[in-house]
């Protein structure tokens, strides 16, 4: 992969060159700093400018790599506080406090500005794709919503949705490296609205194993889903009084197992 040499008073000032010059956003550049800058003498004998070495980032190896990975996205963190008490042992549900709650929400300059952020990179890894597509943008319920329209929605979703994950996980990365410490800003990637069609068959069945569990009044198992997938049947079934969820397994292998709750049935005939 080609490399470029940039100077500048500062080294801020360099990448800033190399920016402008490569019509790239900086956060697609691999940055290796050749020299630091030195003032000299009163300003002025032996002042030197600062020297760097830039190539871009192979955004496209990267989203490969991600696709790899068994979880993109962890699947602690934005955890139904209800699902938490549940994962830790077949009790009635509390009400906890989330730490999210302390998290200050980003302001809507600072969403404004990570929307166009979050456009522009993913319209630079679209580009190394071999389809043509045009990337909409909107800020939905605090959260930056990427629409990817085009022809290649099949091969932009992936098996399973991996690749949508993999190019969403990046953007996301991206986007939240220059965010202020202890807040994040949640970006969605999607195409053809994959996330609603498959967020509402995740429902069908999940709505139709607990049905099962509550007629058997036994365990019933999913089969192994990914961690983002886990999470959304979890918050799907957490206001289910008759039943409770919980994860079992390692890696790919983790799947959800439904439980009846005792005396459910009875609850159930009264």
């Amino acid at each position: 992969m080609s490399t470029y040499e940039f100077t500048g008073k500062t080294i801020k000032e360099a990448i800033e060159n190399a920016c402008q010059e490569l019509n790239v956003d900086e956060a697609l550049l691999e940055v290796d700093v050749l020299e630091e800058s030195a003032r000299g003498f009163l300003g002025i004998v032996g002042q030197r400018d600062a020297r760097i070495k830039v190539r871009r980032r192979d955004i496209l190896k990267e989203v490969m790599e991600a696709k790899e990975r068994p979880s993109p996205e962890p699947e602690k963190g934005r955890v139904h506080s209800a699902q938490k008490s549940e994962e830790r042992a077949p009790q009635p549900r509390r009400t906890r406090r989330s730490n999210t709650k302390n998290r200050p929400a980003p302001s809507n300059s600072d969403l404004d500005g990570s929307l166009a952020r979050a456009a522009n990179v993913l319209e630079e890894i679209l580009g190394r794709m071999p389809v043509e597509t045009e990337v909409q943008s909107e800020v939905r319920n605090g959260s930056l919503y990427l629409s990817i329209k085009g022809d290649g929605s099949g091969l932009l979703i992936g098996k399973k949705g991996q690749t949508l994950d993999a190019l969403q996980y990046i953007v996301s990365k991206i986007v939240n490296r220059e965010i202020p410490p202890g807040s994040k800003i949640q970006v969605i990637v999607d195409t053809e609205d994959y996330r609603a069609r498959k967020t509402e068959n995740l429902r069908e069945k999940a709505l139709k194993i607990s049905g099962r569990a509550k007629r058997t009044l036994k365990p019933v198992w999913f089969d192994p889903m990914p961690p983002n997938e886990r999470r959304i049947v979890h918050m799907i079934l957490a206001d289910d009084r008759e039943i409770y969820t919980k994860s079992h397994g390692e890696g790919p292998m983790r799947r959800i197992v439904v439980y009846p709750r005792r005396g459910a049935n009875k609850r159930r005939g009264r």
